[in-house]
């Protein structure tokens, strides 16, 4: 049995695993799961630490309003960068899909989620990630 960390995905056990969700609460203290860098992309997952401050620790996944692209390249940004904008991501796209709030507050909270995503777009074409 190997303790190393595998890809919850594919099962790879090199490369440059990502921690993507905490074990739910009682199976253990301290057990997180992780994904490869490929998977990470492939199923748009968002890495654990890149996750909104109001996450579970459960696995997220970038929305479709990220293009595929973005996730690509962003799967190489560290997670510091990008929990910024998913501070803002999330819950934009949230209230936006929310019909209890007025279809203004929706409006802005779109343009709020499409600045997020302009946002990441500036943080790989300033650190020239990915292809």
């Amino acid at each position: 049995m190997s303790l190393l960390p595998r890809c919850m995905y594919c099962g790879a056990v090199d490369g440059a695993l990502v921690a993507v969700a905490a074990v739910a609460a009682g199976s253990g203290a301290g057990w997180t799961y992780h994904a490869c860098e490929p998977c990470r992309v492939a199923a748009r997952i968002v890495p654990l630490g890149a996750q909104p401050w109001t996450s579970w620790g459960e696995a997220h996944y970038w929305p479709r309003l990220v293009p595929d692209v973005l996730v690509a390249r962003t799967a190489e940004l560290g997670t510091a960068e990008l929990r910024a904008v998913s501070d803002r991501l999330f819950p934009a796209l949230a209230r936006a899909a929310d019909d209890r709030v007025t279809a203004a507050e929706r409006e802005a909270a779109r343009a709020e989620a499409d600045a997020a995503v302009a946002d990441l777009w500036a943080l790989v074409r300033r650190g020239d990630v990915g292809p």
